[in-house]
């Protein structure tokens, strides 16, 4: 990490925490804090106004930061070694952190918070989740093994203390919330802040009177009364609900139409107790009562179908949000597909009531599935990276699977199956390289035999008598008939000698020409033609 020459709470610290992205606003981003949206920290940093501190708030830093003074030397002794406050960066210039202490090897952090009812039983497992978010970008910038997270008042008497450590999923979601954050608030636009709504004042209807004279007249304002109702359901409910105001007028208009019942039914029990032969003015107060009440259960209906219509419509927008960013990063990954990122916007709402947090939990969840949808494309461009430069394409058919999983094991498996396939091809050239060599030497021993054999038959032709020539005879006019030839009994087989110089005689040839004929002989023919 970087070590930075700032005093904590100087201007050139709040200069450099306004530049960088810091632990403490980890949390928003990631749209856990409790304090604070990701939308309005993205506001935040377009606009670089903050809301101002108050007097509260300051002086519960105030506490917060004697309990962590007083509270060091605990610290100190826990981990057996003095701890240095600082603000880092990290090795990129990007993130930053301020610790409560830093050991001076570097490889233990210290974060202190002022303790509550929560914090007093807190474990590192029910920790809530926007304080380990603060400690994983703590460890990330400093390259620490591990955090003493303590709570206290300053006191050991009142201190709750564990160690905490990372996991490298963790840092990896540190880092792509942040990428993701930061491609956020370059596409930022302001938005028109929305004030907390809140129902404006409705003029009350007017007040329902019924008297009974002692002739038993009645006397009552119904006419007036009606008159004020019908312009109020005419002219002053609210219909078409868009906005958090909205909602709230309509809200108080039930509530006046719900006083406009309870008024009536008032009136009534009035007359009933000033006199019983009233139906006449019983029968137009029920007229009322009932106009009131269904105009009420309708504006009622109406509230709860309008907000269900917008919060599906944020939802909606939300879905196409997502699927834009997807259609995009696939775009390119040159052939690879994107897994299906699942998103839940029924879950990410619920229990929010207005528009506005409607709106946040939304675009939380649009943030969170971006994130993930760009964490799976940046696994896949290095899984196949790594495919890619082993060449042998033929060996992954199932490439767009491999690219899915973790690079390490895609490394390891990519190394065992180009080392499995030079080996069968080594094997392959080995076996062809001897099918050659057999070949070839079958070939030379065929051609050695055939050349040692004419050479025997010559070396033998040599040697062997002459034969004598023959006197020319006399043509003959006329031949006498030949005897028939009679073959021998048990006739004795002639030397390889005589065969071959009875050849050359039947045919003209020396004896080393009839030799090279006997070995061309055909073996099959021989065998039909006996």
């Amino acid at each position: 990490m970087q070590i930075q020459n700032v005093t904590q709470g100087s201007p050139e610290w709040k200069a450099l925490r306004t530049n960088h992205n810091t632990a403490s606003e980890a949390s928003a981003m990631m749209g856990k804090s409790k304090y604070q949206t990701r939308s309005a920290l993205l506001e935040q940093k377009a606009t670089g106004m903050a809301e101002e501190v108050t007097p509260a708030q300051q002086a519960i830093f105030d506490r917060g930061h004697a309990a962590e003074a007083a509270a060091r030397p605990i610290a100190e002794e826990i981990i057996g070694e003095e701890l240095f406050p600082a603000t880092a960066l990290d090795d990129d210039g990007i993130l930053l952190a301020s610790f409560d202490g830093v050991t001076m090897l570097e490889d233990v952090i210290w974060e202190h918070k002022l303790i509550n009812d929560t914090l007093r039983s807190a474990t590192v497992e029910t920790l809530e989740e926007h304080y380990k978010i603060q400690m994983d970008q703590q460890l990330l910038v400093s390259g620490a093994e591990k955090c003493l997270f303590m709570a206290s008042d300053g006191t050991a008497d009142d201190c709750n203390h564990f160690w905490y450590a990372t996991t490298p999923e963790r840092l990896a979601a540190i880092k792509a919330g942040w990428k993701q954050f930061d491609a956020d608030l370059a596409d930022y636009q302001p938005k028109t802040k929305e004030q907390p709504a809140t129902g404006a004042t409705t003029e009350d209807l007017p007040a329902v009177s019924v008297q009974v004279s002692g002739d038993l007249s009645i006397v009552d304002n119904f006419d007036r009364f009606e008159s004020a109702l019908n312009h109020f359901i005419d002219e002053v409910l609210i219909e078409d609900p868009q906005t958090d105001q909205d909602f709230a007028d309509l809200e108080q208009q039930i509530k006046t139409l719900k006083k406009a019942e309870d008024a009536l039914d008032a009136a009534e029990n009035q007359l009933l107790a000033q006199v019983e032969a009233v139906d006449t003015a019983k029968k137009r107060k029920e007229m009322l009562h009932k106009l009131a009440r269904d105009n009420r259960l309708m504006a009622e209906k109406l509230v709860k179908s309008q907000k269900q219509a917008i919060k599906v419509e944020i939802a909606q927008q939300g879905k196409q949000a997502v699927e834009d960013h997807g259609a995009k990063v696939q775009a390119t990954l040159d052939g690879y597909t994107l897994p299906r990122v699942p998103t839940d916007f029924n879950e990410a709402m619920k229990g929010k009531r207005t528009i506005a947090t409607l709106r946040d939990a939304a675009d939380n969840e649009v943030a969170r599935a971006k994130i993930a949808i760009n964490e799976a494309a940046d696994l896949i461009r290095a899984n196949a990276k790594i495919i890619a430069e082993a060449g042998c394409e033929f060996l992954f058919a199932d490439r767009q699977q491999l690219a899915l999983k973790d690079s390490e094991l895609v490394k390891l498996e990519v190394e065992s199956r180009i080392a499995r396939h030079k080996q069968e091809e080594e094997r392959r050239l080995e076996a062809e390289r001897q099918r050659i060599a057999a070949e070839e030497k079958a070939k030379a021993e065929r051609e050695a035999q055939q050349k040692a054999d004419a050479e025997k038959a010559a070396q033998q032709a040599q040697v062997a008598p002459k034969p004598e020539p023959v006197a020319e005879q006399p043509a003959q006019v006329k031949s006498e008939p030949r005897a028939e030839y009679k073959a021998k009994e048990d006739p004795i087989r002639p030397s390889d000698q005589d065969i071959l110089r009875a050849i050359a005689a039947e045919f003209q040839v020396d004896v080393h020409t009839a030799a090279a004929w006997v070995l061309e002989m055909n073996q099959q023919e021989l065998e039909r033609v006996a």
